[in-house]
């Protein structure tokens, strides 16, 4: 088995790296802020700093684990699609559903343990980091000590652990228990539908944002920081289940932008995106919760600035403290997208270097293999940067409202731009430096690998 594992690991090099970096990313980001509440819990540290330690680190941790799990999720399960041609092939030539399960498995403990010795120390220097900016903004007294043990690593390591091994087990049990014939079906083309399961669990993540919305904006008026806080869920819960609806965003998107695709060239890319969408949406979740959690937190922050300062309000230590956490909630959250989308987008078309070689032997020049995959990354990116508008919106409305009385801020659309040009920048610098790497391969050889 673990020779098996290992063949496996260096002929798709590319997509399990994306989740080694996804793997060793989220364990640093999540041991670093479990290193906060330690570092709270130590003996002599007094109350005040005790809940200003703790309380960063289970906002951050809690909702950060929440997101990382669900793009280290997201990843294996694209890990797992992308093989499934090769998996039905080992169950025709004699290999049993528990002997994939357990191949899947040990693949992901092999890439855990191996992420997990970069993390530690990254863990540790990140939360170092933190625990520094919190002295020298005087958040924290400057006797604070810095403790990472058993607990940060316990905590961090275990959410890791246990959002890869419920991926596995889900993509094992869904690889072993597919037909052989099915299997091949599935990895030319996608199913249409959506299983009832994720139907399920976005109508129920939809259902608890919009419901956190309208307590902010009927039971929350003019509370401060704990209405910034339920609307910063309510941006989370409705762009986590915008993401779980991810295939049917990029059929949808592909429908609109066919007139426009089909009159420049574009038939192939929307025949890609018809046929393979769940493979566009695994670039496409990543993109959401960049768009929706970065617009949210950004924009909620300078409504709450701008409020007090109508009010001519000093800002106190409390405000310091929160504006602190907007702030690292947006750059933690922000960072680990960017580097799910890069590692996804790059992973995703290296993967198709046979398809590309295959394009080009029947009349396709490099520069129209480009232009297609091109217009794929814009359906992406329009259904992402829509998508997580709207999710960002259930959040910023209702406070705005809560806060000022208006539904609109009067902030101005300068964050929403910069967050915009970030992500289109990310995406297309990933997608179409990864397809130009893959169209120096020449065609035969690409085709023949």
């Amino acid at each position: 088995m673990w020779t098996l594992t290992f063949s496996n690991l260096r002929h798709n090099r590319a997509m399990y790296l994306a989740t080694f970096l996804n793997l060793y990313l989220g364990g640093a980001i999540l041991t670093a802020f479990a290193s906060l509440y330690e570092s709270g819990s130590a003996p002599g540290v007094s109350k005040a700093d005790r809940d200003t330690l703790q309380t960063m680190a289970l906002v951050i941790g809690g909702w950060g684990a929440l997101i990382i799990a669900f793009g280290t999720a997201a990843t294996l399960s694209l890990a797992v699609r992308q093989r499934e041609r090769q998996i039905a092939l080992l169950k025709a030539a004699g290999a049993l559903p528990g002997q994939i399960r357990r191949m899947i498995m040990v693949e992901t403990a092999a890439l855990l343990a191996a992420s997990a010795i970069p993390a530690t120390p990254t863990g540790m220097a990140l939360g170092r980091a933190v625990t520094a900016a919190l002295k020298s903004s005087h958040q924290v007294s400057h006797g604070v000590g810095h403790r990472f043990g058993a607990t940060a690593l316990s905590i961090g390591f275990g959410d890791i652990v246990l959002a890869a091994g419920g991926a596995a087990v889900v993509a094992g049990r869904r690889a072993a228990n597919q037909s052989t014939a099915a299997a091949l079906v599935t990895s030319a083309t996608d199913d249409a539908g959506l299983g009832r399961k994720r139907v399920i669990w976005a109508v129920v993540l939809l259902g608890l944002g919009v419901n956190a919305a309208v307590m902010v904006a009927t039971m929350m008026k003019d509370e401060g920081y704990d209405a910034m806080s339920v609307a910063g869920q309510a941006c989370i819960l409705t762009a986590l289940g915008l993401a779980v609806l991810a295939p049917v965003l990029i059929r949808a998107t592909a429908a609109v932008l066919g007139p426009l695709m089909r009159g420049t060239g574009g038939y192939l890319a929307e025949a890609e995106l018809r046929q393979h969408s769940r493979q566009a949406a695994g670039v496409l979740m990543p993109v959401i919760l960049f768009v929706a959690l970065a617009n949210g937190a950004l924009y909620q922050q300078f409504i709450q600035d701008d409020a007090n300062r109508a009010a001519h309000l000093t800002p106190t230590a409390d405000d310091k403290g929160v504006q602190t956490l907007s702030f690292l909630v947006v750059g933690m959250i922000a960072l680990f997208a960017a580097v799910v989308v890069a590692n996804l987008a790059v992973a995703g078309t290296l993967h198709r270097r046979r398809e590309f070689g295959q394009r080009r032997l029947i009349g396709d020049t490099p520069g129209e293999v480009r232009r297609s995959l091109g217009w794929e990354a814009a359906v992406v990116l329009v259904a992402g940067l829509v998508s997580g508008t709207l999710a960002a919106l259930v959040g910023i409305l209702p406070f705005s409202y809560a806060r000022t009385g208006d539904w609109l801020p009067d902030q101005g659309i300068g964050v929403f731009l910069g967050v915009t040009a970030v992500v289109v920048a990310l995406t297309m610098a990933a997608c179409l430096g990864a397809a130009r790497r893959a169209l120096r391969t020449p065609a035969l050889a690409a085709v023949g690998a």
